[in-house]
């Protein structure tokens, strides 16, 4: 029997290694993308996602300055790799303007980039080729460096492809 890591991380005590943990699952995926990237989460913000304060990451996307990378621009990056993005968001006025800079990509990449925006919407979670990330957490600030959240990082290729799965029986045909 095959062992795959895992880990548990518990915000804010932990806030250092979950920004770590976002920011090494989006730099791997800038390196090698998923072929479906899913986020699925609540509340959503436009948060710092990595930190390119010291430009220590020129050698992946070169007209990045020198400073914080938000998500935002961490989704343009893949979409212009080719990359698959799938979002599914709660209906609330706190993910407005998200969703109004998932516009702005859908303009420039087409269907390379879907969403669903579901009313009771409540689970969080990032579903990529090699790992599932879920838990309390949502991808605001308040959940990264505040809220007293629980994540659950998986390797595990049984539960990802049963991720895969479920995201894609229960939103695959409502994404778009």
């Amino acid at each position: 029997m095959t062992d795959y890591p895992s880990r548990d991380l518990h915000g804010p005590s932990q806030e250092r290694g979950v920004r770590d943990l976002l920011q090494n699952l989006f730099l791997a995926e800038l390196l090698s993308p998923s072929r479906k990237l899913w986020l699925t989460f609540a509340w959503i913000s436009d948060v710092e996602i990595l930190d390119n304060s010291a430009r220590r990451f020129t050698a992946i996307e070169p007209d990045w300055p020198a400073s914080k990378i938000r998500l935002s621009q961490v989704l343009d990056a893949l979409l212009a790799r080719g990359a698959q993005i799938a979002l599914v968001i709660r209906e609330t006025k706190h993910n407005e303007y998200f969703l109004e800079r998932m516009h702005r990509l859908r303009s420039k990449y087409g269907a390379n980039i879907t969403w669903a925006v579901q009313k009771d919407f409540h689970a969080k979670g990032m579903l990529g080729d090699d790992y599932f990330l879920s838990g309390s957490m949502n991808l605001t600030q308040n959940g990264i460096t505040v809220n007293d959240e629980h994540l659950i990082f998986r390797t595990d290729p049984a539960a990802i492809a049963q991720q895969y799965e479920q995201l894609d029986l229960q939103w695959g045909g409502l994404v778009q």
